[in-house]
């Protein structure tokens, strides 16, 4: 298994750097209206610095945006011992730890890519052996296995954004927790409403 190559510390912290202050700016205004200036001068870096790094604005968003969710990957697909259930529970301790940019990037102020960005990596890396065990049982869904799919990333990106935006009342365990029983058990069921809810026709 191959390693990822080391990045230099000193580009590591120039990225840092700049990230931060893009996060700033982005609680201020929307991300089409925020300019290289800004950001070096938030940063407090130069121009020079900037472009030696990145093409231009876009290069510096999605080369950040892809960093931020590459780090989650490794993040969450880190090789441990314990049941599926921790993955989710290091999914949002990472997010806990990067709150301020998890929380500009997926509203509307943030790159508008983001979110499908990040609900398609959801999709592939974290419930990845969940859907090649649907492919393998296909022909016994009730419904179109692309429409599951689609409802569980979706459905976890909803609850991330909606524990962001709440400030994170409740603690990465818990939200992890919560989240596995959602998706293992369904809402109604988890909620206690099976005897109690008409559900539509």
């Amino acid at each position: 298994m191959s390693k990822k190559p080391k990045v230099d510390p000193r580009i590591r912290r120039t990225s840092k750097y700049l990230r931060k202050a893009l996060v700033e700016l982005l609680k201020e205004k929307d991300v089409g209206a925020i300019t290289i200036q800004e950001i070096t001068e938030r940063a407090d870096l130069t121009r020079g610095t900037f472009y030696l790094h990145y093409q231009d604005k876009q290069d510096f968003l999605f080369q950040s945006m892809h960093e931020m969710l590459e780090n989650l990957i490794e993040e969450v697909k880190a090789p441990r011992e314990e049941k599926q259930q921790i993955s989710f529970v290091r999914l949002f301790e990472f997010i806990h730890e990067h709150a301020d940019y998890f929380k500009v990037m997926l509203s509307d102020r943030g790159i508008p890519q983001f979110r499908s960005y990040m609900t398609k990596i959801v999709q592939d890396k974290v419930y990845g052996e969940l859907i090649s065990s649907i492919g393998e049982a296909e022909e016994e869904l009730e419904i179109p296995k692309d429409i599951l799919i689609s409802y569980i990333a979706s459905a976890h990106i909803g609850v991330i954004s909606s524990w962001l935006e709440n400030d994170m009342k409740f603690s990465p365990l818990y939200m992890a927790n919560q989240l596995t029983r959602l998706t293992l058990l369904g809402p109604i069921r988890v909620a206690g409403l099976e005897d109690k809810i008409k559900l539509p026709h």
